[in-house]
């Protein structure tokens, strides 16, 4: 009888770590996009959460074997969607559509991380999953929708990218749940980040920025600040407890709670350090999102 309890108590700390670091990561992606490419910052990014997880292999502190495993295949697809597909297809769909319509593509990634899993995976869905996901793609919809500066549009091109990238980060959930069968969180994370390594540092390579994205780290203690930032906590400490995450929840109520409450606080940082506008929209659409996220966890709850 005590089990539930202290894996609900787990579930709430490993929500909690990735929806902070997830939720202000954009803070230090902005600012280091002012000075760095796209590809050129994911590959510094990367490659310094790859160096952190090498440094943990040579030390013996985590291994990583592969033999006699069923889901080996997973763990790298896991590491192929997210993060080399997903921030690509991310980055041209942001710079080819508008705000607006990304962050209502972004919002459709629970709901499709449950369709790809009844699918692909025989996942079942019950009335609470489904209202628990609409609830919160509501909450998001109403806070973009009625805001000011919303407009749909973009290429037909960026709405490809996008779409791609939507059912990329639902695949990398649902990959990654079937790998944690075989493989603990670390080790599918350091695969990950092995594998973002080494595809984002080739394209900046083959892009002419060598190694200026990491030199660059050494000439301002602010840059060097934020992408730590986002390599050791957003990429290193945030995906280890997201895909630790999946091993006790639904793909898409993980994926749900997680990206809902992220969008939460990016939206309340947004507003408390960077003087983001805000009106009744985003009142009544992070309360309804929050209304969902709740739902999502009473959902968690009958999982345990």
């Amino acid at each position: 009888m005590q089990k539930q309890p202290q894996n609900w108590m787990l579930i709430v700390f490993l929500v909690a770590m990735v929806s902070i670091g997830w939720g202000i990561a954009f803070i230090s992606l902005a600012r280091l996009l002012q000075v760095m490419a796209p590809m050129q910052l994911l590959s510094v990014r990367w490659g310094i959460t790859a160096f952190i997880f090498l440094i943990l292999i040579i030390s013996g502190k985590l291994r990583i074997r592969l033999r006699g495993k069923k889901n080996v295949a997973f763990l790298f697809l896991a590491g192929l969607f997210e993060p080399c597909s997903y921030s690509i297809l991310e980055a041209w769909g942001v710079k080819l559509t508008s705000a607006s319509t990304s962050a209502i593509f972004v919002a459709t990634i629970p709901s499709m991380t449950l369709i790809l899993g009844i699918v692909l995976f025989r996942h079942k869905a019950d009335w609470k999953l489904v209202l628990s996901l609409l609830v919160t793609f509501l909450g998001v919809a109403i806070a973009t929708v009625f805001s000011p500066s919303f407009s749909l549009g973009g290429t037909r091109t960026g709405m490809l990218c996008m779409m791609l990238g939507v059912i990329a980060a639902s695949m990398y959930s649902l990959s990654s749940k079937k790998a944690s069968s075989d493989f603990d969180a670390s080790t599918v994370t350091a695969v990950m980040a092995f594998e973002g390594a080494i595809l984002f540092n080739i394209i900046s390579l083959c892009q002419g920025y060598r190694l200026d994205g990491f030199r660059l780290l050494f000439t301002d203690w602010h840059i060097m600040a934020d992408m730590l930032f986002l390599a050791v906590f957003c990429a290193f400490a945030s995906y280890v407890c997201y895909n630790r995450l999946l091993q006790y929840v639904d793909a898409a109520l993980g994926n749900n709670v997680v990206s809902s409450l992220s969008t939460v606080i990016g939206v309340v940082a947004g507003i408390v350090l960077l003087g983001d506008l805000w009106g009744w929209y985003t009142v009544v659409g992070l309360a309804v999102t929050l209304a969902g996220v709740w739902l999502s966890t009473l959902r968690m709850r009958e999982d345990l």
